[in-house]
């Protein structure tokens, strides 16, 4: 993915020779390494975003990115790439490192999500209704969450492949 020939070259290794290697690699891991990387691949109804954008994502990105996304670049990120930013290069570098960020970010709010479901239905059938909305709103909050990491590591895997099909279209 994004694989640069001239940076290849430079280090004295053809790009064939690099993807033979990184295809032996992948054919090397473990059963847990590959449930992973299953899991976080964007599966084919999330590649072109439509159900992440009908269920109000692109709002939702609005609202973070106003919100604590201006805090972030007031604090000085967003230049570099990041679990929240691409960078100001947005290059393909910066894509892999955000997508490993996406990576992290999901690793964080998607148990929260799940951590939440019991609390929500324990604390309705205690009648307590101002927990449950707060287990409710916190669902809600790291689904969402959740769902935007997902998103956009479809996007950035999308600029990957069209960015390499681009590569393989020259020579």
């Amino acid at each position: 993915m994004g694989l640069d020939k001239q940076y290849f070259d430079k280090q004295g290794s053809s790009l064939e020779t690099k993807l033979a290697e990184d295809q032996a690699q992948v054919n090397d891991k473990g059963l847990f390494q590959k449930i992973t990387e299953w899991y976080f691949e964007p599966k084919s109804f999330e590649k072109s975003g439509k159900l992440y954008e009908y269920l109000g994502i692109k709002y939702f990105k609005k609202l973070v990115m106003g919100t604590t996304g201006k805090l972030r670049k007031m604090l000085g990120d967003g230049k570099e790439p990041s679990n929240y930013f691409i960078g100001e290069k947005r290059n393909s570098e910066s894509l892999k490192q955000f997508e490993k960020g996406s990576r992290l970010n999901e690793r964080i709010h998607g148990p929260l999500t799940l951590f939440f479901l019991p609390l929500l239905a324990y604390s309705l059938g205690e009648d307590h209704y101002g927990t449950a909305i707060f287990n409710g709103l916190n669902i809600l909050l790291n689904g969402y969450l959740t769902m935007l990491q997902r998103y956009n590591r479809a996007r950035v895997y999308n600029v990957l492949e069209r960015r390499n099909k681009k590569k393989l279209d020259k020579k």
